[in-house]
């Protein structure tokens, strides 16, 4: 071999050794800049969904303890509470070193000094407006912290440094979560269930009524007493079972003023599945009651209300306009038949009311409705706060 040749290989071989050193460093930089941002954006996710479910479960409390304020509860620009919730969340993930955090001066602007806002989200637009009422929604921002780039968090590679002139990345994802005025139930009520001196924010504490889905009385029988089972926007097919719809949960839809697909059903076998779901502590448990001694006192639930005087009898599946949305306690389910849904009846809640040979049927004691062009519709906070942006 030349020492032309030799020294040909040694320079290849110098130069694949920096381009290898140069990828290697790029991968090792940009695999650590991206998990601590896929970090933050999580943190903002997860407080935002926090945030939302305290506004939530406020106007809940505040609807039924002095339903009159609601209004005003609705239009504050603060909501201290789910603000402080948020934050917590943050700072108690991150407890041992305070690496990611949230500034927050009650502010409706996202700021040097403020990563929290609360506003309306509004669905048929799909926009936040921050500081917008009623509020159903917030939004958050979340930044490293000065911990963070003392253990090296948030700093970028010396690789990455050397070549941008720069240390640290900015990034700061922002998320918002909404509680979406909206339905998932799999049961529908009769119109006739209302009353107008129900509607939200009013909720009425009514004496415990047992709803019944037996074969449709076609002389009309006790509308307000009946209940039909919905598949809502979604037609039941071989492949999408009514029973699988339950116990899988369906996501949350908006399907006032829309025909929905409604069956009433004689069948217990979808009753058992929503008592099984209703019994599994792990299901929903934000929107369950229990009392001092850990039995469930009731499960809250948006259902769709139609009209049901020109309901047709018969388990075929019909399609029938949602007129209004009912806000509604179930406060136990009696069925007889296996635990629905695949789960083991020892493993669930104990209601607090016991049921009683004979008295099979779904009951409710809390009821509020809301017409579908009203104005209150826009007060009625969904129950499930969801990522929307």
């Amino acid at each position: 071999m030349s020492e032309e040749d030799s020294a040909f290989d040694t320079s290849y071989v110098t130069i694949m050794l920096v381009v290898f050193l140069v990828v290697t460093g790029l991968a090792i930089d940009i695999g650590y800049m991206y998990v601590s941002e896929e970090d933050l954006q999580h943190s903002a996710e997860m407080a935002a969904l926090t945030g939302a479910q305290t506004i939530k479960q406020r106007y809940l409390y505040q609807a039924q303890t002095d339903p009159a304020r609601l209004p005003a509860i609705s239009s504050d620009p603060v909501q201290a509470p789910a603000r402080n919730a948020a934050v917590d969340l943050v700072t108690g993930k991150h407890d041992a070193a305070a690496l990611v955090g949230l500034l927050n001066n009650n502010g409706n602007a996202l700021t040097g000094d403020n990563d929290i806002t609360v506003g309306f989200w509004n669905m048929s637009s799909r926009s936040y407006t921050p500081g917008g009422t009623p509020v159903n929604a917030m939004q958050v921002r979340t930044r490293r912290t000065a911990e963070s780039s003392s253990v090296g968090l948030g700093t970028v590679g010396t690789f990455i440094a050397k070549i941008s002139g720069t240390e640290n990345f900015g990034s700061t994802p922002v998320a918002t979560a909404a509680l979406i005025p909206g339905t998932r139930a799999n049961i529908a009520i009769c119109a006739e269930a209302c009353q107008s001196s129900c509607t939200f924010p009013q909720i009425c504490s009514i004496p415990e009524r047992r709803m019944s889905h037996l074969p449709w009385d076609t002389k009309g029988g006790a509308l307000a007493s009946r209940y039909l089972y919905t598949s809502l926007l979604h037609p039941v097919t071989i492949t999408n079972a009514m029973s699988d719809l339950v116990c899988q949960e369906m996501p949350v839809q908006e399907v006032c003023g829309q025909p929905i697909f409604t069956a009433a059903s004689g069948s217990d076998a979808i009753l058992n599945d929503i008592k099984a779901m209703m019994y599994d502590p792990q299901v929903d448990r934000s929107n369950k009651e229990y009392d001092k001694n850990g039995k469930l006192v009731g499960w809250w639930v948006i259902v769709p209300a139609t009209d049901c005087s020109r309901f047709l009898p018969g388990e075929t599946y019909q399609q029938q306009t949602v007129t209004r949305y009912s806000l509604l306690r179930i406060s136990r389910i009696c069925s007889d038949g296996p635990a629905g849904c695949g789960k083991s009846a020892d493993k669930g809640a104990i209601p607090a009311v016991s049921c009683t040979p004979g008295g099979d049927g779904l009951y409710i004691d809390r009821i509020s409705c809301v017409g579908c062009d009203g104005p209150a519709k826009k007060l009625l906070p969904g129950l499930r706060p969801v990522l929307v942006d």
